[in-house]
């Protein structure tokens, strides 16, 4: 019983770094720019979580950064909602608006604390980089596991910082962080604000249902890439609708974002870099502004090479593609490989409700014809996604069968995280004006 009352305890610990460090309904900057309350919600989150990316790197055991966690955030929601400007009501009305959003994390935290299997790669990889952080080590000390250079270590990171927080240390309550992003990625998408709430929250309930799996919780990075992009999503819907001003708050918010992709998982650098791309090919975002954001990015991938190099670890090992083989490649391979992939992609794309619908949706509008800066940058998302899978399988050294029999559903889901926010918007609007 005391298990299950501490999922509603992380629940608000969780729930802090939406709250703060911007006052959700008092931040002066981003009020005057017409941000809703659920916008800065959300680049509450992606501040922290860039917060804990850097607490990663610091050798602090998990009970100081826990503690040091813990008063900061209590002390800063403390000081922003009762002390600066006495914000009681706000949060009892936040609390009954978003219910819907406690309950359905509530149910689904109990589905991951009843089965508790792991899956394959988070068994032997990232669980693993997991328990260096709960066992007092810190970053330097990941390179003594062999696997380590082919992983990014952030949402091992975030398992053992928010198992070790509570008074049960157990594993799952870690896991519990990738169950929050996922209902607020989905919960920030079908909200335009609180306020049209009966319809958004019945849709809310649609979109987790027909998404949810346990496995997506199982230790598995992908849920955390899908959450990010889904919220990244929403922010290139707002560039299209917005003032420059504005803009630039999006466009930092999606940079914060891409940072997280890159520490995620292997794959995390190649969708941030199609994010970057799609941005510099928007038509709202003058020439100058395109230049600070590559520069941005380009800064962001020196960083991580940085950080390696500091602490005397190396980013990958052996080569997964070697120009040998590219180059060696017979054609009649290569056609082989092709049917092969494109079975499995059909086969995991129509049993994928995001990515399936999310192309019906976007066939649907090009033939039409109706064009528009965001039916663009949906375009230029599937065009370069679309390349990156059939270049990532058909030029690996691997048995073609095996390698998309086991990962490719993962990918194919992952990359559905960008599909959400049309989705979802059409099964709001269900008229002619949709993305005008």
């Amino acid at each position: 019983m005391f298990e299950i009352l501490q999922i509603p305890i992380i629940f608000i610990i969780f729930s802090l770094m939406a709250l703060v460090p911007l006052n959700v309904d008092g931040s002066k900057i981003l009020n005057k720019k017409k941000f809703t309350f659920l916008d800065i919600s959300a680049l509450n989150l992606i501040i922290n979580f860039n917060v804990l990316l850097i607490l990663s790197f610091i050798p602090f055991s998990l009970d100081l950064s826990n503690l040091i966690y813990l008063i900061f955030y209590f002390s800063l929601s403390v000081y922003v909602y009762f002390l600066q400007n006495k914000k009681l009501n706000l949060l009892i009305e936040i609390f009954k608006l978003s219910i819907i959003f406690f309950i359905i994390f509530l149910i689904i935290s109990i589905c991951v604390a009843n089965k508790l299997n792991l899956g394959w790669d988070a068994k032997y990889f990232y669980y693993i980089k997991a328990l260096f952080y709960i066992q007092g080590e810190n970053f330097s000390d990941l390179k003594n596991f062999t696997h380590n250079m082919y992983h990014p270590h952030f949402g091992s990171y975030l398992w053992a910082f928010f198992s070790n927080i509570m008074p049960l240390k157990y594993e799952y309550f870690g896991r519990l962080i990738y169950v929050y992003l996922f209902c607020f990625s989905i919960f920030y998408i079908c909200h335009d604000n609180l306020k049209d709430k009966f319809l958004s929250n019945i849709i809310f309930i649609f979109a987790i249902f027909v998404s949810y799996k346990y496995e997506r919780f199982s230790g598995l990075q992908e849920i955390l890439i899908f959450s990010i992009l889904a919220i990244l999503s929403k922010f290139y819907f707002k560039i299209q609708n917005n003032q420059n001003s504005q803009n630039i708050i999006n466009i930092i918010s999606i940079i914060l974002g891409i940072n997280l992709l890159i520490w995620i998982k292997a794959e995390g650098i190649v969708y941030a870099t199609i994010l970057i791309i799609i941005i510099n090919l928007m038509k709202q975002i003058s020439n100058k502004i395109k230049i600070y954001i590559f520069s941005a990015f380009a800064c962001l991938i020196l960083f991580k090479f940085i950080v390696y190099s500091f602490f005397d670890m190396v980013i990958n090992g052996q080569p997964f593609y070697t120009l040998d083989y590219i180059l060696n490649i017979e054609f009649s391979y290569l056609i082989y490989k092709l049917k092969i992939l494109s079975s499995y992609l059909v086969y995991y794309g129509l049993n994928n409700f995001y990515f399936v619908t999310g192309l019906i949706i976007l066939l649907s509008l090009n033939i039409q014809k109706k064009s528009n800066n965001y039916l663009n940058t949906l375009n230029y998302y599937f065009l370069l996604s679309t390349i990156f899978i059939f270049l990532a399988y058909l030029l690996r050294d691997l048995e073609i069968e095996y390698f998309a029999k086991t990962t490719l559903e993962r990918i194919v889901f992952l990359s559905s995280g960008f599909y959400v926010f049309l989705v979802i918007n059409f099964l709001k609007k269900f008229n002619s004006n949709f993305l005008k």
